[in-house]
């Protein structure tokens, strides 16, 4: 892309960011399993549209954007960037390595995304959509990224070696600062920053272990790596890896995770206060897989039907934080995210 383009497509931007918000909520889905599309529609599933070809979408906290991934015409994996108001996307970064790998700002004017070829170390990225400034963070093999709830720090899970959870965990204030290292020993991945002065983190036991998979637990830390206390006791045998954070509730009460183990995944409620388990699914293969919390931490979001072989009747739905029956938002679609 020549300098022109670029500067023109970044005008582009810092106009669309000023232009207001989305006024209802969005949700963002896929759709389709051999030629995947990505869709926007009302939190609710009604009055869907087509975005285009893609996967992987990310709905802004606010609900105004969509990022998502889609093939380029060279064969690497481009980050789109979608406006929902005008209904207009473009190329954000290209190649877009790691997209589980990513983090919207709450205040949706930032986001955190990994950028390298497929092979050796990758690069974490803060891109500002305001003034189209591109801040290289750090190195490695990443596991996990987030924001802090004032959207000027981020903290992050990285490894020098392939073995991505042999790391540690980072935090860096935009700008420059050199990082922080929160945890030591190699044993520490997958941060969130949540309210109330928490980053909730997964700690590992057993990952030398030739034939076993590492056993996590979560705990949370206060922003400078201190007040470490273990929020959760969970049963794992030999090929389970344990809960990985994904949302907390806006109160810091109420987090949504998900547990991962060989051939299943499902999503787990966890009260941070009393470190309770709660599954959302009996089904542990191609039952509720976790995507968001809604704020209040009532109601989750994901998706049901996926599992590790051929999918079997993938749908969007939500169920309440406590279990319950499924509420289908969207037959077909899986790859959900909110923003309101």
């Amino acid at each position: 892309m020549t300098r022109a383009k670029l500067f023109s497509g970044l005008l582009a931007i810092a106009a669309l960011l000023a232009l207001p918000a989305a006024a209802n909520a969005t949700l963002s889905y896929t759709k389709g399993l051999q030629k995947p599309r990505v869709y926007v529609a009302e939190d609710n599933g009604k009055g869907a549209r087509q975005i285009g070809p893609g996967r992987n979408s990310h709905v802004s906290p606010d609900g105004g954007w969509v990022v998502y991934e889609r093939e380029s015409s060279s064969g690497t994996s481009e980050m789109r960037l979608y406006q929902v108001d005008i209904h207009k996307s473009q190329r954000l970064l290209n190649p877009w390595a790691e997209s589980f790998v990513f983090a919207w700002s709450p205040d949706s004017t930032k986001l955190a995304a990994i950028t390298g070829s497929a092979f050796g170390k990758r690069t974490l990225l803060v891109i500002d959509l305001k003034t189209g400034k591109r801040e290289k963070v750090a190195q490695g093999y990443f596991n996990g990224v987030s924001f802090s709830p004032e959207s000027d720090e981020i903290v992050y899970g990285v490894s020098q070696t392939e073995n991505t959870l042999k790391s540690d965990v980072f935090r860096y204030a935009l700008g420059g600062t050199a990082p922080k290292a929160l945890t030591k020993g190699k044993v520490s991945a997958y941060p969130l920053w949540g309210p109330k002065e928490q980053i909730v983190f997964a700690r590992f036991s057993g990952a030398n272990k030739k034939y076993e998979a590492p056993s996590g637990q979560l705990f949370v830390m206060n922003p400078e790596g201190q007040r470490v206390s273990q929020v959760t006791h969970t049963k794992l045998n030999a090929f389970q890896t344990g809960l990985i954070p994904i949302d907390w509730s806006e109160n810091g009460a109420r987090l949504l995770t998900e547990f991962a183990g060989q051939d299943e995944s499902y999503a787990v409620a966890v009260s941070t206060v009393t470190g309770s388990e709660k599954k959302l699914t009996k089904d542990h293969q191609t039952g509720l897989m976790g995507a968001a919390l809604s704020p209040d931490g009532s109601t989750v979001l994901g998706a049901s039907g996926l599992g590790f072989g051929p999918p079997d009747n993938p749908k969007v739905v939500t169920v309440p934080w406590g279990g319950g029956r499924e509420k289908v938002l969207v037959p077909g679609g899986y790859e959900p995210s909110w923003g309101s």
